[in-house]
This record gives C-alpha cells, structure tokens and sequence, in this order.
C-alpha cells in the first residue's frame, strides 16, 4: 500500500494512505442489470461458430457438451478465461469467432459427423451395442463421458429422428443398424483464426446486450477496431458499455480499461490478456455505488510484472490498471481507473474513475427507460410529469449515494421555450459520489 508525506498542494497519485507528522435499497424507478461480460473466444477447437452463448455463474456448466469441455477444465486457456470471468460476473456471454473442418467417423451403414469443426471433435467415438430387447443403444461419448445414448433404435433414419437434437454429432445414412463396437471421429481441424473473423464479432457487438467486453487480444489493428466501436456504442448508440484489453497503446478513453500486469493463479502465471478476464467480470458487476480500488483478485497469490512505487505512479498518469499487493499481502486492483489521460472539456479528471463512470452510465440508461418517444405530451402538463419523474430518478440516486448535493428544481428541468413539435429539450445537472482513495491526514506532536 501506498504511503509517507503529503504536499497539499501537489496531493498524490496513487491511492493510499498518507501522514504528514505536525449505500442495498430497492430502485423507484429501475435499474439495468449488471454483471454481464462479453468474451470472444478466438482460436477455440469446438462449439457453435459465430453466435452468442449465454453461460451464467448459476450453471456455467450448461453448456459444457455444445463447447466440448467443462469450464472447470484446467488444461483449457479458453475456458480458463471464462473461469476468471466468472469469479465475479453474474454472465459471460460467449462467441466463437471462427470454425474448422467436422471431425467425421463411419461403420456402414452409419455416419456420424461432429456437429461443430475443430480439433475436440477427434474426441467423440459412438459406440452400436445391440440391445437385448431389439434394435441397438446407440451411445454418443466425449473422451470417456457419454454425452447421449438413444435406445432400441433399428435403422439410421430412426437413429436421425430419435438425435435430431443432439448435442454433439449428427448422423447420417439409411438402411438397418449394425453393431459397431466403436465409431471414432477423424479429420477434424482448427484454423487460423485471420483479423476478419475477429473484426466481424466487433461488428456484432451492438446488437449484444453487455456491460463489459474482454478483450484478450495485444494486436494493435483489432485493438483499435474495439476502441473504435466501444466509442461509437457509448456516444452515437447511447449504451453504457465498456472493454478492457491488454497493453493498449494510446487508448485514452473512459470505454477503455488497459490491464498491463497480471497474476499467478492455480500456481499458473496468467498473462496480462487472461487477467483481462477477471477485471472484466468485476468491473461488469459494480454498481454505481461502488469502486473496484483495492478489490482483492479472488484465487491470486502472486503478481506477474509486479510495479515498483515509481513505476506505479507512472503507470496511474498514463491511464493503466495494475495489480499491486495491500498491507495484508492480498492482491489487489491497484486503482480502479480507466485509459482516459486527455482531460479537456467536457471531460475533466473524474472520467478517468469508472465509478463516475458507472454512475454516468446508469442514470442514462434509468432516464432511457423513463423517457422513451411518445410517452409524453409536449405540453405543460405532459412538462410536469416528466419533471416530477426526473426528480425521481435524482432522488433515488441521491438516496443511493450515487449523486450528491441534489438541487431538485435546479437540477431537472425542461426548456419550454426550445421545446416544440416533437421536441423536448432537457437541462440536468449531476454530481458524481467518487470514493476515498487517497486519504491525507495532519498529525501533530505535543
């Protein structure tokens, strides 16, 4: 933990402790939900290609058999950055960005094809064992698991019809079953994941609903590609979402959180793209209420690229998020800041702090969601309902401790003399709740 003298003039920049020697409520008028992480798994060896597959930390496992792994699987990067995600995300919402060649097998007359491309698929077998009452079980297994058995089936067509739905393999042909004591799949490949597949996701991300996108990706093209569409999402579609990535260069923007250290995990060493991961998941889950700063990483006992003090300060100035190790020996979440270092008007230093941001974010979306087109009647009478609703939501976020030094009348108002036709014309005035991160104090000698 950061700590010594302090100058009042000069303050600090790291948050800490310095010495000199001389809010759970119910919402009014609703909250979005939260806790939502966008993961592109880009490379992956199986599962369906190019759509989004919604896990949640209540049944991460739900899909296990589509993805051909459970996500506690250790040896898996991929599924260890879900892991990471979910150590504070409520959902991950998975996609794959690209597919390889079907693994296929067949004992005539039956063909069985892996029902997604990549390498895992050269795991599945099926096994025809004749079943003592007529007709075979028909077992679908990866590695040693079965996956599905379909019993008494006597013909390929009724094996199609009894799978149609399954999970992992779909089967072909016609004619009479034959036992088949094993049926191993082959052939089955991986590609190259190429820039396109990857900048094709980025395209779809609007049509997503997420808080928070990992990144896990160094190259600076689709880097830009997402800071790119992180910023058109949160200033031309209105939607409060934000990326965190790895070792960004130059990202300067309050969408963006850099991560350029990581930690040990499981005795692994997780580079800074895998520890994307968790600031992911715990950046999606706070509230406006609440900052990440000294939030301990769950499951962490050490820190890859650890920052001296002097680094560290560099580090702060520059926009960076890092891990750092607290009084306690715990590691932790240095400083809960985004990539924003370019503070002019109208963005001053507070939307460097995600907590402002957050707050930002979710008093847009609760006045989205209050104030949609045609609801109202541009009159003065439709004037004094809206007014009384916005001085709602300021309430619940003054009661909440989201906003402070609330002016009911001042801070909520419409402009009658622009509003006219179909056009309402809105004053608002906020003022964020950020929380003590660098506490000064005096202390004097008698």
């Amino acid at each position: 933990m950061a700590g010594g003298k302090y100058d009042k003039l000069a303050g600090k920049t790291r948050p800490g402790t310095y010495i000199n020697f001389e809010s759970d409520r119910n919402d009014t008028v609703g909250n979005s939900e939260r806790g939502i992480v966008l993961l592109p798994l880009i490379g992956y060896d199986f599962g369906p290609a190019k759509t989004p597959i919604t896990l949640t930390a209540a049944a991460p496992d739900a899909y296990s058999v589509e993805l051909g792994r459970s996500v506690y699987d250790a040896t898996n990067d991929k599924m260890r950055l879900i892991r990471e995600a979910f150590k504070k995300a409520a959902k991950v919402i998975v996609y794959i960005t690209e597919s390889g060649t079907a693994a296929t097998g067949a004992a005539a007359p039956l063909t069985v094809t892996a029902k997604y491309g990549g390498t895992r698929g050269n795991d599945i077998h099926v096994s025809v064992v004749a079943n003592p009452v007529g007709g075979f079980d028909v077992t679908v297994y990866l590695d040693a698991d079965a996956t599905a058995v379909y019993e008494g089936v006597k013909t390929v067509e009724e094996l199609i019809a009894a799978a149609a739905d399954d999970k992992l393999v779909k089967f072909t042909g016609t004619g009479d079953l034959k036992a088949a004591s094993g049926v191993k799949l082959a052939g089955g490949t991986n590609v190259t994941s190429a820039n396109g597949d990857v900048t094709a996701f980025v395209d779809k991300m609007e049509g997503i609903k997420f808080n928070t996108l990992c990144f896990p990706v160094t190259d600076d093209t689709l880097q830009t590609a997402v800071r790119t569409k992180i910023k058109y999402m949160r200033e031309s579609m209105g939607k409060g979402v934000n990326a965190v990535m790895p070792d960004a260069k130059s990202p300067d923007h309050e969408g963006i959180i850099n991560v350029t250290n990581s930690v040990v995990v499981d005795g692994v060493e997780l580079t800074h793209a895998e520890a994307c991961a968790f600031v992911a998941g715990i950046t999606a889950s706070a509230s406006c209420i609440k900052s990440n700063t000294y939030e301990v990483y769950n499951g962490a006992t050490g820190i890859v690229d650890p920052k001296d003090n002097e680094a560290a300060i560099a580090a702060i100035k520059n926009g960076e998020m890092f891990f750092s190790y607290s009084e306690a020996g715990n590691v932790i979440i240095e400083y809960d800041i985004n990539s924003l270092v370019s503070f002019k008007k109208p963005k001053d230093k507070t939307y460097s702090k995600n907590r402002v941001i957050r707050t930002l974010d979710a008093i847009q979306e609760t006045i989205q969601n209050n104030f949609p087109p045609n609801k109202y009647d541009n009159s003065p009478t439709g004037y004094a309902v809206m007014k009384g609703i916005g001085q709602t939501i300021l309430k619940q976020y003054e009661d909440m401790g989201a906003i402070k030094n609330v002016d009911y009348d001042a801070d909520f108002n419409i402009d009658e003399s622009l509003s006219s036709g179909d056009e309402v014309y809105f004053i608002v005035a906020i003022q964020p709740v950020d929380s003590a991160e660098k506490l000064f104090f005096t202390v004097k000698t008698r």
